[in-house]
C-alpha cells in the first residue's frame, strides 16, 4: 500500500494540470503542487472549500449547480468549464474533470486542463467570422469598426477601444469608432493631423509603430489630449498602427484603460492578432464600399451616356438595341434587328465592316471599330462601335454585347490634325514630319529595286526675294514652286517641304548612282527655266543634293548626306546640283576637323600673332607689321591659318577668334611701348561679324585705353566686301570713329572685291593694300602691270597709302618703288615673325636712334642707281 502512495504521489505531482482529492461532500482533501504553483495559495489554505475563492465569480453559479457531485450509475463523471484566477490576477478556461473514486466511501479525484487559448481562439475565430459576414454582406465600415472595438474589449478584458480610420495620404484621421467617448471628445478627431505628440495613436499613425503609453498622466505623448481624457478616467493607452496591403497606415486600434499598466506577452500576441484581423476588415469593408460607389456610378453613367447600347447572339445576329438608336439617327429599332443594321452603313464601309464583324465573330476577339451610319435625312455620321464577347465556364461565346457612339465632330477634327500634323499648310505638300515618316517606312522595307534614292531642293535667292517683295510674294513663291516641282516630276514621287525655302523629293523609281546626278543638274534647270518666266522668280536659282541610302541608313542619315551635297552643290558655280560622294564627307571632314581645333585653340589658348614687317620702300626702313594668325599647337608645331580656314567663315567662332587675336596684338603692343605716329603702325585684321558688333569703336577705344596703347599705334584692315554688305552704313560710322581718335584704316585685298571709287570717296580709308595675286604677276602680264599701276596712281591722286602684299623678288620690289608705291611686305624681305623676335626689331626702330632692321637680301637698286637704304 505504500508503493501505491508512492506512485500516486508522484504522479499527481508530475502532470501539468491541476489533481486534486475531495470527500463525499465536496470538501477537498488534497490538491497537488501545480495547482500551488498557478494560484499562488498553500495547500492547506485550498484545502476544504477555500479553493473556491479562485474561481471567477460568473462562474460561480454553473460550479454550484453541480457540486458537490452526486454519483449516479448513468452519469458517474462530471464536466464543466470554469475560469481560475492565476496568482498574476488573470482568470484563464480550464477543463474540469471529476471521477468517484471506487471503494473510496465516496471520494472524489478530478483533474483540470488549461484551455484558455483554445477557448481564446475559438472566441476570436467567431468574433472574426461574424465581423467578415459583415463585411461580404455589405454593411458599412462604421458597424464594423464597432464590431471591432467590441471584440477588441472582449479579447482584452477591462479595456475600451478605439479603431480611428486615416484618410488616403495618412496625413490626418477622418473619423472611426469610439463607442466609449462622449461625443465632445468624438468630435475632435476628425481632421486631426497625426504627429509626434498627438497622444498614442496619432504618434502610432505617424511614426509607423506600436506606442504604449502605461501612464497618460506622464507621457509627453500626451500634453495636448491629456486634459480631454483625464475626466474620463483613462490611465493607459496601448495604439497598434493597422497597415493595409501596400503598407500604408490604414487606421490605429487603441486600447484605453482605467489602470495604469502595460501589456503581458501574452496580450501582446494577442493585440498583433487583433491588428491583423483589423487590417482585413477594413481593406475589404473600403474595398466594398468602393465597389458599390463604382457600380452606382456606372449605373448613372450608363442612363446618362450618349452611347447606344446593344447585344448580339453568338453569330452576330443583333439581338437588343437601345431606343437611343431611333434617337441618333431616326431609324426604326426594328429595322437594326438581325443583320439589318449593315443597311444603314455608307456603301465604301459595307464590305470592310463585314469582313471585320466576320474575322471578331470567328476569333472571338474585342470588336473596335469606325465606320458612317445613314440618318434618316440620308446624310452620314462617323460612329465608333466596340463589342466584347461574354463566355460560359467552357469559354464559348454566349453573347456579345456592344455600344455605338457618335464620333462624327471627333472624326473631322482628328482629319483636321493629322493635315496639320502630316500636311505643310503653305504648299499643300508633306510636311517635314510625314517625310520623316515615310522615308524610314522604305529605309526599313527590303528594296529589291536598289537604294532609296533622295533629292534635298533649295531656293538660292529666296531670302532677297522675301526681305524685297515681303512675305506674301515668298509665301506665293513656295506655293509656285511646289507647283512646278509636282510637274517636273512622277505622281509617285513623294515630294515635301522640310524647311522654309527646302524640299525633298524621294524617287519612287531609283534612277541610279550614275544617272541620279544628271537628273538632278536637269531638273534644276527646267525648275529655273520655268521660273525665269516669273519677273519675281527671274532672280531664285535652284540647288539640288542627291544621296542615295546605305545599308543600316536612318532617316536622318540620309538627309543629312543629301544636305551635305546641297551645300556642295551652292558652293559650286558651275553645276546646280551635287551627288553625296565619299569625296565630299571627306571635306565635309576636314571642315569638322578645322572647327574642333579651332574651339580646343581657343580653349588651351594656342592662338598667337606673328608679325611680317612692312618696309618704306623709300627708306628701306620698317614702318610697321601685318598681326598675323598663327596656331602654335603642342604636337604639330606652329600652324596656318588654313588649319582653321573653316573657323574663319564661321561668325561665332570667327568673333571669338578676333577678339583673342585683338587682346594678344594690343598685349604686344603695350609691352613695346609707345611711338610716334610717322614711324608706323601695327595693323590686324576686322572681320566683318566683328565689325557688325554695336559698339564695337567704344569697345575697341576704351580696350586701347586699359592697355596704354595710343589709337595711332594700331591700324585695322578691313575687306573690300565690307563696304558694299548691307550693313556699310553701321560699318561706316563705326571706322569714322575709329579714325576721328587717330586708329588707321587699311582696305585690304583691294581689286579683288567689289570696292569701287565711289566707296573710296565715301569711306574713312587710309590706305589701301594691292592684293597679292596682282603683284605676283609684275613683268610678267601686260594687264597686271597696268592695273597695278592705276590703283598705285589712283591712291596717290587721293592721298591714299599703298601698301603691295606679296613681294617676293627684287624685280617686284624694284618696279613697285619705280612707280611711287610707299610700302610693301612679304617674304622677299622678311616672313612673319614671332612676337619676341619682331619685338626686338620694332622696339630698335623706335628708339630715338632708329634701329635698323637687316635685310636677309640686298635690297633693290632705283632706276637712278639709289639703293634702298639699311638704316
Amino acid at each position: 500500500m505504500a508503493q501505491k502512495d508512492r506512485l500516486f504521489d508522484v504522479l499527481t505531482h508530475s502532470v501539468p494540470g491541476f489533481v486534486w482529492l475531495s470527500d463525499p461532500n465536496g470538501n477537498v482533501e488534497f490538491v497537488n503542487d501545480a495547482w500551488c504553483e498557478y494560484t499562488g495559495l498553500t495547500r492547506t489554505a485550498s484545502l476544504g472549500k477555500g479553493w473556491a475563492q479562485m474561481v471567477h465569480p460568473d462562474d460561480v453559479a454553473a460550479l454550484g449547480a453541480i457540486w458537490p457531485p452526486r454519483a449516479s450509475g448513468q452519469n458517474p463523471a462530471y464536466q464543466i468549464q470554469l475560469r481560475f484566477r492565476h496568482k498574476n490576477g488573470q482568470y484563464r478556461w480550464h477543463v474540469v474533470r471529476a471521477n468517484p473514486v471506487a471503494d473510496s466511501g465516496g471520494q472524489w479525484i478530478g483533474c483540470s486542463t488549461d484551455i484558455h487559448d483554445l477557448v481564446a481562439m475559438q472566441t476570436r475565430d467567431r468574433a472574426q467570422a461574424e465581423i467578415l459576414n459583415k463585411v461580404a454582406a455589405g454593411d458599412d465600415v462604421l458597424s464594423i469598426l464597432e464590431e471591432l472595438c467590441t471584440l477588441g474589449e472582449e479579447q482584452l478584458p477591462g479595456s475600451r477601444c478605439t479603431v480611428l480610420l486615416l484618410n488616403d495620404g495618412g496625413t490626418e484621421f477622418t473619423g472611426g469608432a469610439a463607442p466609449f467617448l462622449p461625443d465632445t471628445v468624438h468630435s475632435l478627431i476628425p481632421g486631426t493631423k497625426v504627429g509626434t505628440g498627438v497622444g498614442s495613436c496619432g504618434t502610432a499613425a505617424f511614426e509607423k509603430r506600436d506606442v504604449v503609453s502605461e501612464c497618460i498622466e506622464t507621457d509627453p505623448l500626451w500634453d495636448d489630449w491629456r486634459e480631454a481624457f483625464t475626466p474620463l478616467g483613462i490611465k493607459a493607452c496601448w495604439s497598434l498602427p493597422v497597415y493595409g496591403p501596400d503598407g500604408d497606415v490604414l487606421a490605429t486600434f487603441g486600447f484605453y484603460f482605467y489602470e495604469e499598466r502595460a501589456p503581458r506577452e501574452d496580450e501582446l500576441k494577442n493585440l498583433d492578432n487583433l491588428r491583423r484581423l483589423a487590417s482585413v476588415a477594413i481593406d475589404k469593408a473600403r474595398t466594398a464600399q468602393a465597389l458599390r460607389e463604382s457600380e452606382e456610378h456606372y449605373r448613372h453613367t450608363v442612363e446618362h451616356n450618349p452611347q447606344i447600347p446593344w447585344t448580339a447572339d453568338p453569330q452576330g445576329r443583333i439581338m437588343s438595341l437601345s431606343s437611343r438608336w431611333k434617337e441618333a439617327t431616326g431609324l426604326p429599332v426594328e429595322s437594326a434587328i438581325g443583320h439589318g443594321w449593315f443597311q444603314a452603313l455608307h456603301p465604301e464601309d459595307v464590305d470592310r465592316v463585314r469582313g471585320y464583324w466576320a474575322e471578331r465573330l470567328q476569333t472571338g476577339e474585342p470588336a473596335d471599330l469606325k465606320y458612317r451610319i445613314r440618318l434618316e435625312d440620308y446624310t452620314y455620321r462617323w460612329v465608333r462601335a466596340r463589342a466584347t464577347p461574354r463566355r460560359d465556364e467552357n469559354g464559348q461565346i454566349v453573347k456579345w454585347y456592344g455600344a455605338v457612339e457618335d464620333i462624327h465632330d471627333l472624326e473631322l477634327a482628328t482629319e483636321r490634325l493629322h493635315r496639320q500634323a502630316y500636311v505643310d499648310d503653305l504648299t499643300r505638300l508633306a510636311n517635314r514630319r510625314s517625310v520623316e515618316e515615310e522615308l524610314a517606312g522604305l529605309l526599313q522595307e527590303p528594296r529589291t529595286c536598289g537604294p532609296v534614292e533622295l533629292l534635298v531642293v533649295d531656293l538660292s535667292g529666296f531670302r532677297h526675294l522675301n526681305d524685297r517683295f515681303g512675305h506674301e510674294t515668298g509665301d506665293a513663291v513656295l506655293r509656285l514652286f511646289a507647283i512646278l516641282l509636282r510637274k517636273c516630276l512622277c505622281e509617285t514621287d513623294v515630294i515635301g517641304r522640310i524647311a522654309g525655302d527646302q524640299f525633298v523629293v524621294m524617287l519612287h523609281e531609283p534612277i541610279g548612282e550614275a544617272g541620279l546626278q544628271p537628273f538632278a543638274v536637269k531638273l534644276a534647270r527646267e525648275l529655273e527655266h520655268r521660273m525665269d518666266r516669273n519677273t519675281r522668280t527671274r532672280n531664285v536659282g535652284v540647288r539640288i543634293g542627291c544621296a542615295r541610302s546605305l545599308v543600316g541608313d536612318r532617316c536622318e542619315d540620309l538627309i543629312r548626306r543629301a544636305k551635305m551635297a546641297l551645300y556642295a552643290a551652292k558652293e559650286d558655280s558651275k553645276q546646280p546640283a551635287r551627288l553625296f560622294t565619299p569625296a565630299l564627307q571627306r571635306t565635309i571632314n576636314e571642315r569638322a576637323d578645322q572647327l574642333e581645333l579651332a574651339r580646343q585653340a581657343l580653349r588651351s589658348r594656342w592662338l598667337v600673332p606673328y608679325y611680317q614687317p612692312m618696309i618704306d620702300l623709300r627708306s628701306g626702313e620698317v614702318a610697321g607689321a601685318e598681326a598675323l594668325l598663327r596656331v602654335d599647337h603642342p604636337a604639330d608645331g606652329i600652324l596656318s591659318p588654313a588649319s582653321i580656314w573653316a573657323a574663319l567663315d564661321a561668325p561665332k567662332l570667327s568673333k571669338l577668334i578676333n577678339d583673342q587675336m585683338m587682346a594678344l596684338v594690343l598685349s604686344d603692343l603695350r609691352e613695346w611701348g609707345p611711338w610716334p605716329a610717322s614711324v608706323g603702325s601695327i595693323s590686324i585684321n576686322l572681320s566683318g561679324e566683328m565689325l557688325m558688333q554695336e559698339g564695337l569703336a567704344r569697345s575697341l577705344l576704351r580696350k586701347l585705353e586699359r592697355k596704354s596703347v595710343k589709337p595711332h599705334q594700331l591700324t585695322v584692315e578691313i575687306t573690300e566686301r565690307v563696304l558694299v554688305d548691307e550693313l556699310a552704313p553701321k560699318t561706316r560710322q563705326c571706322l569714322e570713329q575709329l579714325q576721328r581718335h587717330g586708329v588707321r584704316v587699311s582696305l585690304d585685298d583691294f581689286g579683288t572685291g567689289f570696292a569701287s571709287l565711289t566707296h573710296l570717296q565715301r569711306l574713312p580709308v587710309n590706305e589701301i593694300k594691292i592684293d597679292r595675286s596682282f603683284v605676283s604677276d609684275l613683268g610678267q602680264s601686260g594687264t597686271g602691270t597696268a592695273i597695278v599701276k592705276s590703283m598705285i596712281h589712283l591712291a596717290q591722286n587721293m592721298g591714299i597709302d599703298v601698301v603691295a602684299e606679296g613681294v617676293e623678288t627684287t624685280e617686284q620690289a624694284h618696279l613697285l618703288q619705280e612707280w611711287g608705291c610707299r610700302y610693301a611686305q612679304g617674304y622677299y624681305f622678311s616672313k612673319p615673325l614671332p612676337a619676341d623676335e619682331f619685338g626686338a626689331i620694332w622696339c630698335a626702330v623706335t628708339k630715338p636712334y632708329r634701329g635698323t632692321f637687316q635685310q636677309k637680301r640686298p635690297l633693290p637698286t632705283r632706276s637712278d642707281g639709289v639703293a634702298v637704304s639699311h638704316s
